[in-house]
């Protein structure tokens, strides 16, 4: 009995390593050439910033799936809950101060659309980023 529950408590520690180790990656395009940090990001995906530090325009993307990944961006990078979120978006976008990020439905989608355009940025989980795309911040 015992070695059972050592066994469970071994399992279930080492799925905990891996979802501590998982993380996430805001990526661009290559081709921009563009330094970002958190407060930067932030600002680009909250709607207050349209642009990158050197003035080109910045479109931030995300992603649907999966949601786990958009709430830990929400945690980490934006400083709030998906409620707190929603709530700011459906202010902003009454107010016609802003519009929320373009949304797709997947991480190979999104990272698709940022190697192709120098003017989005995104944010994939760790695991999904390649060299089709550039990491300018590892939160």
């Amino acid at each position: 009995m015992k070695r059972m529950i050592r066994i469970a408590l071994g399992i279930t520690l080492g799925i905990a390593v891996l979802n501590a180790s998982a993380g996430l990656l805001v990526i661009v395009n290559p081709q921009n050439h563009n330094l970002l940090n958190a407060d930067q990001v932030r600002n680009i995906f909250l709607g207050k910033t349209r642009s990158f530090p050197d003035g080109s325009t910045a479109i931030p993307v995300e992603v649907s799936t999966p949601p786990s990944l958009r709430q830990e961006f929400e945690k980490i990078v934006l400083k709030k809950d998906d409620a707190q979120v929603r709530a700011y978006w459906a202010q902003m976008v009454f107010t016609g101060r802003a519009t929320p990020p373009k949304t797709v439905s997947s991480e190979a989608e999104l990272r698709s659309l940022v190697a192709s355009n120098p003017n989005l940025v995104g944010y994939v989980d760790t695991g999904a980023s390649d060299k089709s795309v550039k990491v300018v911040l590892q939160p």
